[in-house]
């Protein structure tokens, strides 16, 4: 029986995903005994499409890299996305649609119309989870469906299946990270020399940047990852909004080369900890010394330095990553369901 998918969004991390499914067709039949259609991609700028049979997705790779709409690929849809997605007859819905700063949006809506009518859903939106986690997964344990999120902070480092799975039993005391790729990139560049120009066009041109790269460069992305962290893994309330906040638009180069010189290290660090009932978070740029875990993530490298209750530190690092390894992440959670894990923790 096919695992049939509706694809929300196809931007990068949707058709490296994409990419993923066509090369390991084979062996997802063979070692999974998992058939992967997608029945339906729906976006914004380059149609809405669907394919009873599935979907070629090389051939929706080609268009998409060419510029053409995708409805040549098979039948446009011409209903309201949210519809489209409660009355499909999908296994799982994937939501990758741009990440926006706001409560109520339409990647909301779309995940709800797919849990409420019994779907998995997965995503590596970080704005449906940071603002409505605990909605999203009471519904999806009221439907007993997969509600899984792994892609959404640190591409595909096992962050959510390590805390909420993995180290089933201990209560997670604080973080600090270096959780947003672009502007430890553009850092880093800066140390060497660079300008901030030159560091935010090498991070454009190698696909890193968000669609509104403010999201990256004013500190937004980290934010909601902390957010998102404190909320998700420490049963925090906190809105990225009420955040303190510093992004790298405007850094001082100088200030970066000084820090160097001398065996520090500027670095944009996500915090999140607890405070009584509460858990408060913030980013910031700080001068790392060179004994901090911290110090040595360059590049588009990233870190979650994790202290709990039971295990007093523990260092997440992924080296480098880039857009498959995000990609990779959706993929993990499709197989996690497919095993009957449906939500991380539960």
């Amino acid at each position: 029986m096919p695992h049939r998918i509706v694809l929300l969004g196809f931007g990068n991390v949707a058709r490296e995903f994409a990419r993923l499914l066509a090369e390991r067709r084979q062996e997802l039949l063979r070692d999974w005994g998992l058939d992967v259609r997608v029945m339906a991609i729906l976006t914004a700028n380059h149609g809405r499409v669907e394919a009873r049979g599935g979907i070629d997705l090389r051939r929706a790779l080609r268009a998409s890299a060419a510029g053409r709409t995708l409805e040549a690929l098979g039948r446009p849809i011409r209903v309201d996305s949210k519809e489209y997605v409660r009355k499909s007859r999908a296994d799982t819905v994937i939501e990758l649609t741009p990440l926006r700063i706001v409560p109520v949006q339409p990647a909301v809506d779309h995940i709800v119309a797919a849990l409420a009518s019994g779907k998995h859903v997965i995503t590596a939106n970080k704005g449906p989870v940071v603002y409505h986690y605990r909605r999203l997964r009471d519904l999806a344990r009221r439907n007993r469906v997969g509600f899984r999120y792994e892609g959404t902070v640190m591409d595909g480092a096992p962050v959510f299946n390590l805390l909420q799975e993995t180290l089933v039993g201990a209560r997670v005391l604080s973080f600090r990270g270096v959780l947003n790729s672009v502007t430890n990139f553009v850092l880093s560049r800066l140390e060497e020399g660079g300008t901030y120009e030159e560091g935010v066009a090498d991070a454009r041109r190698m696909g890193l940047l968000e669609a509104d790269p403010s999201m990256d460069l004013d500190g937004w992305d980290a934010t909601v990852k902390a957010c998102l962290l404190a909320n998700v893994v420490m049963g925090g309330r906190v809105r990225p909004e009420a955040v303190p906040r510093q992004g790298i638009a405007g850094t001082d180069a100088a200030r970066v080369r000084a820090a160097s010189a001398a065996g520090r290290r500027v670095k944009q660090v996500a915090r999140g900890s607890r405070e009584g009932r509460s858990v408060r978070v913030s980013v910031s740029l700080e001068e790392l010394p060179p004994d901090d875990a911290l110090h040595a993530i360059r590049g588009t490298s990233n870190a979650l330095l994790v202290r709990t209750d039971l295990i007093p530190e523990l260092l997440v690092s992924e080296r480098n990553p880039g857009v498959r390894q995000t990609a990779y992440a959706v993929y993990s959670d499709l197989l996690a369901i497919h095993e009957g894990r449906l939500i991380p923790g539960r």
